[in-house]
């Protein structure tokens, strides 16, 4: 594989309040091969943290250049996640690099997550996809995918995924390799995250889902808030008829279980969410059980 460049966005809130989860989210992006220019856009409330933050990271890991930016009082609150958005958009017109990342500031994202994109990103395009993933968190011996908390049916709908709305899972099962079983498409394809080549940069800048107040539309009946849309990618873009989203994630079969396969996991390095859950619900589950089937 060619030493590929990597434009790679963060947004980091308070950023010194979770140092060790931000580098817990540099360690990974560290470990992929290539060359790597890092942007962390920090708040206007905490610019006072910019040097140590910096002198703290580069202490830690090591990327090509390492820049801290601090956002304009304008980007305040949850909107911090859009701050990056001109810079993305001068990058992608100039053709600077290969690939182009946002994240935010706890996904730990591996090389092995980055291997299976590259890998498939192609293929799965073909069929108006793109490879997605699952956040989990690890709490209480298990991985949580909190995002998509329930069992989701793979041969028939699964019932009251928004209020009395039903999901039915896109499935591509066709052995495309001699691991992956197929992709599946989940209910809800955030990933806290987004990660684009160049030609789907180019889409992706001039499409709605760029634009902070346009792409509210396309998320319809999720209603994804302003942080949410900021990671949209091309997820919601030129759909098919009756497609909700273009993001699948590879699924194995162990034994009589499906499940995503690791390189579809991405970890969110928290447990409130798993916490609320299990306080909702009295139990949580874990990504072994999130698939149903007759």
């Amino acid at each position: 594989m060619k030493n590929y460049k990597f434009l790679i966005f963060i947004t980091a809130h308070d950023p010194l309040s979770r140092f060790d989860v931000l580098l817990k989210t540099l360690r990974g992006y560290e470990e992929i091969p290539g060359i790597k220019d890092i942007f962390i856009y920090i708040d206007y409330e905490h610019k006072a943290d910019k040097d140590i933050l910096k002198e703290l990271i580069e202490s830690s890991v090591t990327f090509n250049t390492l820049h801290i930016v601090v956002a304009s009082e304008f980007w305040e609150g949850y909107s911090l996640t859009w701050a990056h958005k001109e810079m993305l958009r001068e990058a992608v017109l100039n053709q600077y690099y290969d690939f182009y990342v946002y994240t935010e500031n706890d996904i730990y994202f591996t090389n092995e997550n980055f291997l299976y994109w590259f890998l498939y990103k192609d293929k799965l395009n073909k069929l108006n996809l793109e490879p997605g993933f699952c956040r989990y968190e690890s709490y209480e011996s298990k991985l949580v995918p909190f995002d998509n908390h329930r069992v989701w049916q793979l041969n028939k709908p699964t019932p009251a995924v928004w209020g009395d709305r039903p999901y039915q899972v896109e499935s591509h099962l066709m052995p495309l390799d001699d691991w992956f079983v197929g992709f599946v498409s989940l209910g809800n394809p955030y990933m806290g995250m987004m990660i684009l080549d160049q030609k789907m940069a180019e889409k992706y800048i001039n499409s709605s889902s760029s634009d902070p107040v346009k792409s509210f539309e396309l998320t319809q009946f999720r209603c994804w808030p302003i942080a949410d849309r900021s990671s949209m990618g091309l997820a919601f873009e030129n759909l098919r008829e009756g497609q909700e989203h273009r993001r699948v994630v590879p699924i194995v079969k162990t034994g009589n279980k499906i499940q995503i396969a690791p390189c579809g996991l991405v970890e969110h390095c928290d447990t409130k969410y798993s916490s609320e859950l299990e306080d909702k619900l009295g139990r949580v589950l874990d990504i072994t059980e999130m698939f149903g089937y007759e």
